[in-house]
């Protein structure tokens, strides 16, 4: 199929339009509440408890391969940013069918992202409130961050920037306090467990072996999911060639610091057998040391993180939803922005699908987050596969058509491309063998292969929206 020339349409509503008023520092809080979630502050808790002590250079590898991926999405956000990010690239190099299922599994994903997200935040709140059942809160927070995302862009910059600024350093807190113990620098009214990263003895890193271990390699990437919204929000950024590529290099840095970090503490302060997905391993880990004071704190911090996540979340999907709406690949209304510059439909759109799926926290309570979380690791990264296999083709158009807009460039390509699909395609393919979550496997295919389906019996009609 050959590449099409970028188009350089605009809004048919000359009135209403983006407003670019992102800078570099808002941009860099708000990828880092997309990406700062409960993959990190809770799914980490029961991927640690099923590899063992061998999640730390996993996370490790993780982070490599987040820093190739959100290396590509600059590298095309930068060149042409647009509305709609990789998806208009996508379009560009690989036709309209290619973006109709990539846009709309990005947007599923990112609902179903909003999903895990409020279900973790639930379960971080009946820490205090255990009464309370889990769908009771989830719509709470729901009805929260829809609200906040009908604020104007610099409002709503603001409030998750706030949120994205008080979890990271909340986290860089959690790291000098954990050092501090480690270190015997701090009190505590329990004693540090004397060989915590080989609580079974001779079984040491891999207590499970490899086929343990892989399972949750899922899990792992999926903890660095949500780098789309550097690209989604690409046409609301101010300057976007130096604000994307300082908030692209400050947003690796931090991440792997604190994620990185946080895994070697967490395996430190507590034998990693003792962590599980019912309690974020965060608080575990400070309840163990006898540092019960600190305990609710953190709590309540980790309740504002993963609230900033479903709220980049939404931000990111409703953006996508858009997107597809201006290419005739979804309904037209979904185009419409209000005053405010806002696609005020398509978040209503996008709260209708996340009330659904709230029903799992109704029908599974104790299985919900498990089942959400696998079903968006595993559509996410089908997403970073799309991101990646745009680029592959983008790439050389760039520097054959237009070498000056090639003002960032993704390291070491294409092996660092070829390296991160790889990767992730391992981490599906091992998916499999994690029995327990095999309905949030086969959930997330369900969808990849329904939007496709879609696609195959509407095409024509949908091609001939488009002319």
């Amino acid at each position: 199929m050959g590449i099409k020339h970028p188009a350089r349409s605009q809004s048919s509503r000359k009135h209403h339009a983006f407003q670019r008023d992102l800078g570099a520092p808002a941009l860099t809080l708000l990828t880092l509440g997309g990406i700062m979630g409960s993959g990190l502050f809770l799914a980490s808790g029961l991927a640690i408890h099923r590899a063992g002590p061998i999640i730390l250079p996993l996370f490790a590898v993780a982070a490599v391969a987040m820093y190739f991926e959100i290396s590509a999405l600059a590298e095309m956000s930068i060149a042409a940013p647009t509305p709609g990010s990789f998806l208009v690239r996508t379009e560009e190099m690989w036709g309209a069918g290619w973006t109709f299922v990539t846009g709309w599994i990005f947007w599923f994903s990112s609902v179903l992202t909003m999903s895990s997200e409020v279900t973790a935040a639930s379960v971080f709140t009946r820490f205090w409130l255990p009464e309370v059942p889990l769908w009771g809160w989830s719509l709470f927070y729901s009805g929260l961050i829809i609200g906040l995302n009908f604020l104007s862009v610099r409002g709503f910059g603001t409030v998750e920037g706030v949120m994205a600024a008080v979890k990271t350093l909340a986290v860089f807190l959690f790291l000098a306090v954990a050092a501090a113990i480690a270190w015997h620098l701090v009190p505590t009214s329990q004693p540090l467990p004397s060989h915590p990263w080989t609580a079974l003895g001779a079984h040491g890193w891999l207590p499970h072996g490899w086929l343990g271990a892989a399972p949750n390699l899922l899990l792992v990437l999926f903890a660095y999911a949500g780098t789309g919204v550097i690209g989604l929000a690409a046409a609301e950024a101010k300057h976007p060639a130096h604000s994307i590529a300082r908030a692209t290099r400050h947003t690796v840095l931090i991440i792997a610091v604190l994620y990185l970090g946080s895994i070697f503490f967490l395996l430190t302060l507590l034998p990693w057998t003792r962590y599980g997905p019912q309690v974020s391993p965060f608080v575990s880990a400070l309840k163990a040391t006898g540092l019960s004071d600190l305990t609710s704190v953190m709590n309540l911090v980790l309740l504002f993180a993963v609230l900033s996540t479903m709220n980049a979340a939404l931000y990111s999907n409703v953006r996508v939803l858009y997107r597809l709406a201006k290419d005739h690949q979804a309904p037209a209304f979904l185009a419409r922005l209000n005053r405010r510059g806002q696609p005020s439909f398509a978040i209503w759109s996008s709260a209708l699908l996340l009330a659904l799926t709230i029903l799992l926290s109704y029908w599974l309570p104790k299985q919900a987050y498990a089942y959400l979380v696998t079903a968006t690791g595993f559509q996410a990264m089908f997403i970073w596969l799309m991101v990646l296999f745009t680029q592959l083709r983008y790439r050389p158009y760039l520097e054959r058509h237009h070498p000056d807009r090639l003002r960032y460039k993704q390291p070491w390509f294409p092996i660092s491309t070829y390296a991160v699909m790889g990767l992730v395609f391992l981490s599906m393919a091992f998916s499999f063998l994690a029995r327990a979550e095999l309905l949030g496997v086969i959930l997330g295919i369900g969808v990849i292969l329904l939007v496709w389906a879609v696609w195959l019996g509407f095409r024509h009609r949908l091609v001939q929206r488009r002319s």
